[in-house]
């Protein structure tokens, strides 16, 4: 596999998605928190993410 250099116009492309990007997922985390009424509020989650178990997955371990 070959890889080249971004040009720089390519670069600012690049940085300007993701500002975007960026600038649409604080928006969208604001809305879901007025949505559910929470303010400060810490979230827990079941997520695999947040538990351990992606580590244990990563690793191949029965997650069963």
């Amino acid at each position: 596999m070959s890889y080249r250099r971004l040009t720089p116009e390519e670069i600012e492309d690049l940085r300007s998605e993701m500002r975007a990007a960026g600038l649409w997922m604080r928006a969208e985390l604001a809305k879901r928190r007025r949505e559910h009424g929470d303010t400060n509020a810490v979230e827990t989650s079941a997520s695999p993410i947040t538990n351990g178990e992606a580590s244990r997955a990563a690793l191949g371990e029965d997650q069963g």
